[in-house]
């Protein structure tokens, strides 16, 4: 095992030993400490990287996108386009997000097996732990000769990857329920109206059926269909799936 996997074997360790040392219940504060820590290092690796440029970019990329719905019909191919391009890219990166999810699940449920415990059954507490810490070694193996950067970032990917794939999910059901919107207004006009007068007396003279035009206010409603916020969920969507792919050894 390189420095690297070594480093992030150390803090596995860290948080393996909260949970099993610790009285019982320690679990959620094992894994709360690892998703700050995490969610943390996420946003510094971002940063460091100027990846959030590339999310900016998307972003306006998007509203772009929106306004040139205005050109007839081949506004809406663009931004229609731009919209599954997007999921599609979504969608390699939730795939390659799945092994991180496995690795998570089962460290998630080692972790929570103790609380089921309850402090008791210390056999079956030091099972866990040593199934806890094959499965760290293992993981930490796999890092190969990543930077310590990117191996720490692509632990932080694996604690946060089950928040994350449903984030995803759920985004790209948000950006094909929201690509279109209905915007509905209210335009009032005035009309010119007939109306008959029938013949009637006035000040003692008789006067005759006549037409006169009255004018009234007529409201309609108009409804069209504009662009919703799909094109911007998917451009983020996109971006955060492309920044959360493993990093290729």
């Amino acid at each position: 095992m390189n420095q690297s996997g070594k480093i992030c074997l150390a803090f596995m360790t860290l948080i393996g030993a909260i949970t099993f040392l610790l009285p019982a219940g320690a679990a959620l504060l094992s894994v709360t400490v690892a998703g700050l820590f995490s969610f943390g290092y996420f946003v510094y690796y971002i940063i460091y990287r100027d990846l959030h440029h590339d999310i900016i970019g998307s972003i306006m990329l998007a509203f772009l996108v929106m306004a040139l719905v205005a050109i007839p019909i081949v506004g809406w191919l663009i931004l229609l386009a731009f919209v599954f391009y997007n999921i599609a890219k979504a969608l390699e990166g939730l795939k390659s997000l799945l092994p991180d999810v496995v690795t998570s699940a089962i460290i998630y449920m080692l972790l929570g097996a103790t609380t089921a415990l309850d402090g008791k059954h210390t056999g079956a507490l030091i099972g866990l732990a040593a199934l806890y810490m094959a499965v760290a070694v293992y993981y930490c193996r796999q890092l190969g000769q990543l930077p310590t950067r990117e191996a720490f970032f692509k632990t932080s990917v694996m604690w946060l990857s089950i928040p994350f794939a449903a984030l995803m999910i759920m985004s790209i059901v948000s950006s094909l329920a929201n690509l279109f919107k209905a915007i509905s207004s209210t335009i009032s006009r005035s009309v010119l109206t007939p109306q008959t007068v029938s013949a009637h007396m006035r000040a003692g003279v008789p006067v005759g059926e006549y037409t006169r035009n009255i004018t009234s206010t007529v409201s309609s409603t108009v409804t069209h269909i504009a662009p919703g916020s799909g094109a911007l969920t998917s451009a983020i969507t996109k971006e955060v799936a492309q920044t959360i792919t493993p990093p290729k050894e």
